[in-house]
């Protein structure tokens, strides 16, 4: 989770979730998009994140700002 939390904030804060796979699959190999949909699942409710369909296959990735359990120093790259 602090993998893809991270990505985000280097990508301004939203990125596409297959560009997200890219990405987490050079760090970790076994990741595939069931586990990530799970990650993404869990970030959402915990309101991290907001998901966001693009396309029919793609999903738009999102960092809630506004969440009060990202440290501000983290977000204020974001602006």
């Amino acid at each position: 989770m602090n993998s893809i939390i991270d990505i985000l904030i280097k990508n301004k804060g939203e990125i596409l979730d297959k560009r997200l796979e890219e990405l987490l699959k050079k760090e970790f190999p076994f990741v595939n998009s069931l586990i990530l949909e799970e990650l993404f699942m869990k970030l959402e409710s915990m309101a991290i994140i907001n998901v966001f369909r693009v396309s029919k296959n793609k999903n738009m990735i999102v960092l809630n700002k506004n969440n009060q359990a990202l440290r501000e120093g983290l977000v204020t790259d974001l602006y």
